[in-house]
């Protein structure tokens, strides 16, 4: 029934203004959808040029504005008025069906893509000009949603000049402009992150139409450097055609071109990950994953995939049961039956591009691991058979998912390391046994959680354990400070304090003009030992440890007290190494520490006076505090390892 039949009583359908929410604010939430809608109204109108102006690293105002400019073919005021102005105008249902004036396969299909303006700003204002002549207009958004049901919405002139020129001053002859205001948007836009979303939304060739960002960009297709990419580094069939960079294929009847890239690392943001679908030049589907599930093959490839495939046929026919693409036109229709072959094509793509990009990367790990220098002085000292056994393992190793030649390289470092280990070469020996997928499975345990290394570990803690019990029995036992305590100590410096490894040169006090007086009993024997110590060399000289240790008993047994006498006799032996060192050009720090079973309470007194100068860095210390701190340290240190080894399949 036509309006022209109805009567007053008859019932009819309306449209209130709030519809421009959903169709406009809500389809249209970024400011990438909303340019990109103004981009492809200028295809569509065969610009050869757009400008495009927004403001980039600063939080929008009242003041903020985006403009988009085209010399494309413009509109009278009639063709605004009868085609632009009517929201759900079916474009293709026109004269011209899917073409453009110029013959362009046209973007706009559903007449709504003027609303995205919304989904950003308050007010669209428009100047456009055709055949000499000009027409503006705007159109407000909280006037149209406010729009009674049963009333047209008027639209008004641009209250302002708004001429048709390019962001130079120069005047166009033909075109429109397109300015945004009170936008919604507060936050700032990333210039960066914009100009990659819209190089992913448009595949166009400049010879057609250049796009220029706030003058200074011009967009280009869209590439990231890539690791691997398919069809370059193979094809699933042979039978596929490649053509520039392209790999080319018939799917029912309909061609596809499609390229999958990993990257060397994974994509930061989740939304730069996937396939995007291009039709006609433009997203039709922004990036995804064929709706692939999430198996164990090459799970974690989906991390770094990246990749285009142009389907045209997507976006063709005129009439909406055709349309396979969901209103924002940057999303498809993934529910419709038609695109199920499709969608089992892509993700049959993805799968194999997952896989040939495994094989591809452990290919690439072992070689750059097998060729490197490095690897080459880890197995010298083998012979040909033991070389080839451990160069097996590394392959395994390769095998494992998302390991690099580095992580090859340090794992294997570890094997070789430990070979001395009787443990840990019945652990390899056991995992080198068992079938080769299960033994991918364990070396990748081994890899993750450094088990070897924990393995060593464990070894090493219990001779240190055993060397810290043999310390605390000697120091009770009343052994002498020469040559017993003083062989023990600087065979394993670490014993005094836990980060002193490095430190295992004895310096000879007597070259730094030391005249150490050592203290004696009343028959003679001497109670103390000093000794200084410095980093092994090749390491540089950068600190000096001066140690005075004192006899823990005394002949019976006693515990033997430190008095003041000796506390201060220490500070000045500190003070003339320290003076000795001032005359070098690198200038080592310089610190003391002594050892004794106990200090008198005077010498107490002294001593936490000292440790808190300023003139050297000095420590004063019992042995059973030194031996109780490194006996827990090295204790804990054991329960981490214990614990590491716990899950340890070999173990």
């Amino acid at each position: 029934m036509s309006p022209e039949t109805l009567d007053s009583d008859d019932l009819v359908l309306r449209f209130g203004g709030s519809l421009v929410e959903q169709l406009g604010a809500q389809l249209y939430p970024s400011v990438t959808a909303t340019v990109a809608e103004l981009i492809s109204n200028a295809w569509d109108a065969d610009a050869q040029n757009v400008w495009v102006e927004v403001p980039f690293g600063k939080a929008w105002d009242e003041n903020s504005e985006i403009v988009v400019t085209d010399d494309g073919n413009g509109m009278t005021r009639e063709q605004a008025r009868t085609m632009y102005l009517i929201v759900g105008r079916k474009r293709r249902m026109s004269a011209l069906g899917a073409k453009s004036e110029g013959g362009r396969n046209v973007h706009g299909r559903k007449g709504i893509g003027k609303l995205a303006a919304f989904g950003t700003a308050g007010v669209l204002d428009c100047v456009t000009v055709r055949e000499d002549e000009t027409t503006t207009f705007r159109l407000d958004y909280d006037g149209i949603r406010k729009l009674d049901p049963s009333a047209d919405y008027k639209v008004e002139d641009v209250p302002d000049a708004l001429a048709l020129t390019a962001p130079d001053g120069t005047q166009l002859a033909h075109g429109t402009k397109i300015r945004l205001t009170n936008l919604h948007l507060k936050r700032a836009v990333s210039r960066d992150q914009f100009i990659r979303s819209m190089s992913r939304r448009f595949a166009l060739d400049s010879n057609d139409m250049t796009v220029y960002i706030n003058e200074e960009v011009t967009l280009e297709r869209f590439s990231l450097e890539t690791e691997f990419r398919f069809p370059a580094d193979g094809v699933p069939d042979p039978d596929i055609a490649a053509e520039n960079g392209w790999a080319v294929e018939s799917l029912d009847g309909n061609e596809v071109r499609w390229w999958i890239g990993f990257t060397q690392t994974p994509l930061q943001e989740d939304q730069a990950q996937g396939i995007s679908i291009l039709a006609n030049g433009k997203m039709a589907q922004r990036p995804f994953k064929f709706e692939r599930s999430q198996g164990t093959t090459g799970q974690l490839g989906q991390e770094y995939m990246i990749g285009e495939v142009v389907a045209d046929w997507l976006d063709s026919g005129t009439d909406i049961e055709d349309d396979l693409i969901q209103s924002n036109r940057d999303q498809l229709q993934l529910e419709d039956a038609r695109l199920e072959n499709f969608m089992d094509w892509g993700r049959r793509r993805l799968s194999w591009a997952l896989r040939e990009r495994a094989e591809l990367r452990r290919n690439k790990s072992f070689s750059q691991f097998e060729a490197s220098a490095e690897v080459t002085e880890l197995l010298s000292d083998f012979t040909t058979r033991e070389r080839e056994r451990m160069l097996s393992i590394a392959r395994k190793l390769s095998d494992i998912d998302e390991i690099d030649e580095t992580g090859i390289t340090e794992t294997m470092r570890s094997v070789v390391n430990a070979q001395s280990d009787s443990v840990v070469r019945e652990m390899m020996e056991r995992i080198e046994d068992t079938d080769d997928n299960v033994s991918i499975s364990i070396w990748s345990l081994v890899h993750e959680f450094g088990l070897i290394d924990a393995r060593r570990n464990l070894t090493l803690i219990e001779a240190r354990l055993a060397t810290i019990e043999k310390l605390q029995s000697s120091v009770a036992g009343g052994a002498r400070e020469v040559p017993d305590i003083h062989n023990i100590i600087v065979a394993d410096p670490w014993l005094l304090d836990p980060r002193w490894s490095l430190f295992g040169h004895e310096v000879d006090l007597e070259s730094l003009d030391i005249d150490f007086e050592p203290e004696l009993d009343e028959t003679g024997n001497q109670l103390d030992f000093m000794f200084a110590l410095a980093p092994q060399p090749p390491a540089p000289l950068d600190e000096v440890v001066v140690v005075e240790i004192k006899r823990g008993t005394n002949p019976d047994l006693s515990v033997r007290k430190a008095n003041e006498g000796e506390v201060h006799k220490f500070h000045g032996y500190v003070l003339g190494v320290k003076e000795h060192y001032a005359k070098s050009t690198d200038k080592p720090a310089v610190r003391g520490l002594m050892i004794a079973q106990d200090y008198t309470k005077q010498a107490n007194v002294t001593r936490k006076s000292l440790e808190t100068t300023q003139d050297v860095r000095l420590g004063f210390r019992t042995w059973d505090r030194v031996i109780e701190d490194t006996k827990r340290m090295h204790q804990g240190w054991l329960k981490v390892s214990q614990d590491r080894l716990d899950d340890d399949p070999g173990a």
